[in-house]
């Protein structure tokens, strides 16, 4: 945990980048981020899910579930994503979320700046879930497909369910507004020059 001296105010501030609309047509170009609350029956009690969307292809490129989640957590799922998709200087990616506690920690603020060269964040204004919509989209899926037909006995049930729901996610459901593809199938077709660039307005 880093500490600050009780009157250093400008350190403890941290600044907010606000989100523009852009577009983006490749893989690891944008992606969203959030988390979700997932109730299990058997044990009376909330855990977290954390999901890394890629807004071109559809992908989850990282995720997280745990009975808590604090900035750490956060870290280390980013940290596996950026090193799963080879995120580089050369290909700069922009990542964006809500306001949430986890996301505007000073731990997560200043593993961010050992990235500038490769990583932009970026905070959505307050109320407007539109702007995160990908990751919005993403979870209300897991809620209709998984988590409401679905009775958790314990954690290991919920861990064990979002394994084979990611995995079926990204490499065989079917997405109408990428060609009826699933993301892996996109990105490879994409990869092979047999589906061109999808534009998306974020």
């Amino acid at each position: 945990m880093l500490l600050f001296r009780q009157g250093d105010k400008k350190t403890r501030r941290l600044k907010k980048i606000r989100c523009e609309y852009a577009e983006v047509a490749k893989p690891n170009e944008l992606w969203q981020f959030d988390l979700k609350y997932i109730w299990i029956h058997g044990e009376n009690r909330w855990c977290f899910f954390l999901g890394f969307i890629d807004v071109v292809s559809k992908k989850i490129t990282g995720w997280y579930v745990g009975k808590t989640c604090k900035a750490g957590d956060l870290v280390f799922t980013l940290n596996q994503a950026i090193k799963n998709e080879n995120i580089s200087s050369e290909h700069p990616l922009v990542i964006r979320n809500d306001n949430s506690p986890q996301m505007s920690s000073n731990r997560f603020h200043f593993y961010l700046k050992n990235l500038e060269s490769k990583l932009t964040h970026e905070f959505i204004p307050p109320r407007s879930p539109d702007r995160n919509a990908y990751i919005e989209a993403f979870n209300s899926i897991l809620e209709t497909e998984v988590l409401q037909v679905r009775y958790f006995r314990n954690y290991e049930e919920v861990y064990g369910a979002m394994v084979s729901f990611i995995e079926f996610y990204n490499n065989r459901r079917l997405h109408g507004s990428i060609g009826n593809l699933s993301p892996k199938m996109f990105i490879e077709g994409l990869q092979a020059g047999e589906i061109a660039p999808r534009v998306v307005a974020v």
